[in-house]
């Protein structure tokens, strides 16, 4: 029975507290002047990645910027295309098939990959 009593107390006790203050929003740990890894890319950005990325590494392209194009476009094809081209690049050197289906969606946007 004491202990009812408390509880009803406490219950009441609360009840007419004033309200707390809202928090204030947290502040980012730091803030970056890139972009986040979430941002897509269209089928023309992504075919502009490529030939910066072709034409750095002069004639093919590396595994890490196919993967950011796989993760990031847009376009379904274009993406399941970079992946098989980091899948072949990994198990063979090379990805001739997946490279050239790379070339084509890019040739559909009007952005011409040279050949390797």
């Amino acid at each position: 029975m004491l202990l009812a009593a408390a509880a009803a107390t406490a219950l009441a006790a609360g009840c007419t507290a004033a309200p707390a203050a809202p928090a204030a929003p947290a502040a980012p740990a730091h803030q970056h002047s890139t972009p986040s890894a979430a941002v897509p890319l269209t089928k023309t950005q992504a075919c502009r990645q490529l030939l910066a990325d072709v034409t750095r590494h002069h004639g093919r392209s590396a595994v890490p910027g196919l993967r950011h194009i796989a993760d990031h476009v847009t376009d379904v094809r274009m993406a399941g295309d970079a992946r098989t081209a980091v899948r072949d690049i990994d198990h063979t050197g090379g990805a001739p098939v997946a490279f050239a289906l790379l070339r084509d969606d890019c040739a559909h946007v009007g952005v011409r990959i040279p050949a390797p």
